[in-house]
């Protein structure tokens, strides 16, 4: 009796977590991969930077790196690295600053650095380091981190190329043979230099 009643207790209270469609996340890994391939340098090398999901496991990384993977893969464009990042999962997720900084000075101008841990947040300090010749960057600021960063200021210091953002309103799933290119376009965007305008910016207020 005991057994049968906490067994349906369990089963009463316990939800199971919601699952992951692997078609935007592997998509979207797809086009951070394109993103990377166009901006890398003759000679240059591809970097990933991910967080860590062999203790605190996470599908929708999983999906992205898979899908990135691929891409790379198809495209014939070797990984020079792939850094992955033991992150508190409770708490928003992005690269130390001071680890991005040693990161970057170790690039040169060639290389791209592919991160899904959003961009570089530096403090003027931590920029003077870098000088003049950076690598380039790919960052992917879903979410929350898209409206607290400023993307302007970012691509006016060359600590940002390409950065890829959840839509504000994405629009409904495309049909089930739609290539990765529609699903990534229905829930993510690239933006840019070039189109920035289009974005709400709000000022950075994530401390560094």
């Amino acid at each position: 009796m005991i057994f049968g009643a906490s067994a349906f207790l369990y089963l009463a209270l316990y939800q199971s977590p919601p699952k992951v469609d692997p078609r935007p996340q592997e998509a979207l890994g797809q086009v951070l991969a394109d993103e990377a391939a166009r901006l890398l340098g003759s000679g240059g090398r591809l970097t990933l930077l991910a967080p860590d999901t062999s203790v605190f496991k996470n599908p929708t990384i999983d999906f992205q790196v898979k899908g990135f993977r691929q891409a790379l893969k198809k495209s014939k464009l070797p990984l020079a690295a792939t850094n992955l990042m033991q992150l508190d999962p409770l708490r928003l997720m992005r690269v130390p600053p001071g680890d991005f900084v040693d990161m970057m000075r170790k690039q040169s101008e060639a290389d791209v650095i592919v991160s899904l841990l959003g961009p570089p947040l530096l403090s003027g300090d931590q920029r003077a380091k870098l000088g003049d010749k950076k690598p380039k960057i790919v960052a992917l600021c879903s979410g929350v981190l898209a409206r607290q960063v400023n993307f302007r200021e970012l691509f006016e210091q060359n600590l940002l190329q390409v950065a890829i953002v959840s839509r504000l309103q994405p629009s409904a799933a495309p049909a089930s043979s739609a290539d990765p290119r529609a699903w990534f376009d229905a829930f993510y965007q690239v933006v840019t230099v070039t189109n920035i305008s289009e974005l709400a910016l709000l000022p950075n207020s994530l401390a560094p």
